[in-house]
């Protein structure tokens, strides 16, 4: 889970990095047609 962070950083910049990621599934998918290979 994310959680706030109880101090400003130092030098007050964000080192956190986030992957975001994304495919188009086909109209009518449901999530069983949904794979980690995807």
């Amino acid at each position: 889970t994310m959680q706030a962070q109880r101090e400003s950083p130092p030098d007050m910049q964000c080192k956190d990095k986030f992957l975001l990621q994304s495919v188009v599934a086909t109209p009518g998918a449901t999530q069983k047609d949904i794979t980690p290979e995807m």
